[in-house]
């Protein structure tokens, strides 16, 4: 994570340095396609992969490993580009936060869960760009999102598997049951990532993201006590295109 910070620093900053010198004239909306009579509005569509990390502190139970698990993203988009090289935009996205947890137990192996989770998240990002036709651009802000559904499947302890000690007694696979007690379904957290724009015609964009969502809501509510904090962090690599109205 902490490389993935420094890249989008030392990307941020020789862009906020160059941009004006590399818009020309007075930095407007303008002057970014200046054959281009068009809206400093768009929208567009974009779709992509990612993989999540679920964060938590086991303590006690050391044998539990929670690995990454990827998942998929998409959504819709929409831009409004107060200058040539600086934009707001927000998105409509649905973005799983998967993850899978082994035991590390020798007696245990075969116990496992791969987790899917699907969330509703809401970015509003900051947008720097640098160029013309061809663009590069880095983006920070903050989400809010909803915990939509879940499902889990694996193995686990079952009270057959003691008697039988048959392991086909313990595979599982169900939709995940919300607690109230338990379950916090907001979500929150920043946004940042850079990535780089193409105009293939007069009103169209194609566009490549590296996205991160830096989660900063505890999944579960405070229902009892000693709990041990739970975050997702989610990087997307994601492809869309963009229509300028």
């Amino acid at each position: 994570m902490k490389y993935a910070r420094l890249f989008i620093v030392l990307l941020v900053l020789p862009m906020l340095t160059i941009a004006q010198q590399s818009m020309g004239g007075d930095g407007s909306f303008g002057s970014m396609f200046p054959d281009k009579a068009i809206s400093p509005c768009s929208i567009g569509i974009f779709a992509g992969s990612n993989s999540n990390t679920h964060v938590v502190g086991t303590a006690y139970a050391s044998d539990m490993k929670y690995t990454p698990a990827s998942g998929l993203t998409a959504g819709i988009n929409a831009a409004y580009h107060i200058t040539g090289w600086f934009s707001l935009s927000a998105d409509f996205a649905l973005v799983q936060k998967n993850y899978r947890l082994d035991r590390d137990n020798p007696s245990l192996s075969f116990v496992y869960t791969d987790a899917t989770n699907n969330y509703l998240s809401l970015p509003v990002m900051a947008v720097i760009s640098v160029g013309r036709t061809f663009r590069v651009v880095a983006f920070a802000g903050g989400y809010v999102g909803y915990w939509l559904s879940g499902h889990r499947s694996g193995q686990s302890l079952s009270v057959s598997y003691f008697i039988t000690r048959n392991q086909d007694d313990t595979f599982f696979d169900e939709d995940y049951e919300f607690n109230e007690q338990r379950d916090n379904r907001f979500d929150s957290g920043i946004v940042y990532g850079a990535g780089m724009r193409c105009a293939i015609a007069r009103k169209i964009d194609l566009s490549a993201d590296v996205r991160w969502y830096y989660g900063l809501t505890d999944i579960q509510k405070s229902y009892m006590t000693n709990m041990n904090p739970r975050y997702n962090t989610t990087r997307t690599i994601q492809f869309g295109v963009a229509y300028w109205l």
